[in-house]
């Protein structure tokens, strides 16, 4: 694993937040040269630290006003069900879980009525034997990974 120093997570940490931020912007940030900054930035791509470059949009806005969490239960191997679920576009993040469940879905979807059919569409699914949908009524926060918790675990460079 390489090494990591501060400055490379301040880059991506203030990323985070906007990934907007212009090389200049950055660069002030970690008191470096505007193409240093650009060096690090595509080093970190390469080592898959950064894995891709994205913008959060508000769902709400695009109307998928309803966001739950869907548990499957399957006898199935999950990586049998995988293909199945990625070609369902309400489906935003899809995780094999250990315990009573073996698959949890995030999905949006418009409305309730839309929640219903894609329950009856998962259910459809052969292997899936079970589905139990939780309802987010809001959504108190949401972070990204945290550097200041990395920091505090293990040594990082200055």
């Amino acid at each position: 694993m390489s090494t990591f120093d501060r400055k490379d997570f301040a880059l991506i940490g203030t990323l985070q937040e906007d990934a907007s931020r212009r090389l200049e912007d950055l660069a002030k940030v970690v008191d470096l040269a505007p193409s240093s900054v650009h060096d690090r930035l595509r080093r970190l791509e390469r080592l898959g630290v950064i894995k891709k470059w994205s913008i959060e949009v508000d769902a709400q806005a695009l109307g998928l006003g309803v966001l739950a969490f869907i548990g499957i239960s399957s006898k199935k191997p999950c990586s049998e069900l995988v293909e199945s679920l990625r070609a369902i576009p309400a489906v935003e993040e899809c995780h094999s879980v250990a315990g009573e469940l073996s698959m949890l879905l995030k999905v949006r979807v418009a409305d309730t009525a839309s929640l219903l059919t894609l329950a009856e569409r998962l259910r459809k699914i052969p292997g899936v034997e079970q589905t139990s949908t939780t309802i987010v009524l809001k959504s108190q926060f949401e972070r990204h990974i945290s550097f200041a918790g990395i920091a505090a675990n293990r040594k990082v460079r200055s």
